[in-house]
């Protein structure tokens, strides 16, 4: 089975404003969706920042794109730091993945996470732990990922001041479950951590790329996507626009 990690769209009201790095977010991401089409995928996954500027033409525009290149393709979504308004939920309510509802996927369940808080900061909600604990025990039989949009382990970089706070809950309820590994956006980039020894995976935004430097900054790498390989066992790769 095959799983498409889309991420941070950043999508504004007018359509031909752009943002970091001289990017308009709609072409980027149509740019990104129809090389994913030709990727032929099961499944895919959005790990929030949908909006940029919390507008309801930005979900719509979301909502159009997908429905173009990927008619036919399950899609589930969880919130960003910049999805926190009630456009989300209500625009995107058939795609919510929620932590009291697992994704069924294959030999797989795939587990929603909602981080957000206040600001740019993530949080750790242990009611939903307790959700997806319970998800957890009723298909044992799978294997789990868990999706969130916060990255949970530090980068050492400017954006860690815009990170999850509670980790040390996550870190302590993953020592007690079945989790295979962790993926994340916010980071506007590739990454590979690790955490209770479980693999932590970044994704590439759909728009600009942020630099994981000490001080704020672009990378000069093209948008793109995270691709998961769901068998028996789970190999990722990354697929950029040219």
């Amino acid at each position: 089975m095959k799983l498409i990690q889309l991420s941070d769209c950043h999508l504004l009201e007018n359509p031909e404003r752009e943002g970091y790095g001289g990017i308009n977010p709609l072409q980027s991401l149509l740019a990104v969706l129809n090389l994913v089409a030709t990727q032929k995928p099961d499944g895919i996954i959005v790990t929030g920042d949908i909006s940029g500027d919390d507008s309801d033409a930005s979900y719509q525009f979301f909502i159009d794109a997908l429905n173009q290149w990927l008619p036919d393709v399950p899609i589930k979504v969880i919130a960003g730091n910049h999805d926190n308004n009630p456009l989300f939920n209500s625009r995107l309510a058939r795609w919510l993945l929620t932590a009291d509802t697992c994704w069924e996927f294959g030999d797989w369940c795939i587990h929603g996470l909602d981080t957000r808080s206040t600001g740019t900061l993530g949080i750790i909600n242990p009611n939903q732990l307790q959700q997806i604990s319970t998800q957890i025990q009723h298909h044992a039989e799978k294997q789990h990922l868990l999706a969130l949009h916060h990255h949970p382990v530090a980068t050492e970089s400017w954006m860690d001041k815009h990170a999850l706070q509670g980790v040390q809950l996550l870190e302590a309820w993953l020592a007690e479950h079945p989790v295979a590994a962790l993926l994340h956006g916010h980071i506007h980039a590739d990454n590979l951590a690790s955490l209770a020894g479980r693999p932590v995976y970044g994704a590439p935004s759909t728009c600009w790329q942020w630099a994981l430097t000490p001080e704020f900054g672009l990378a000069d790498v093209a948008p793109g996507f995270r691709q998961f390989n769901l068998t028996s066992s789970l190999s990722t790769e990354i697929g950029r626009v040219a």
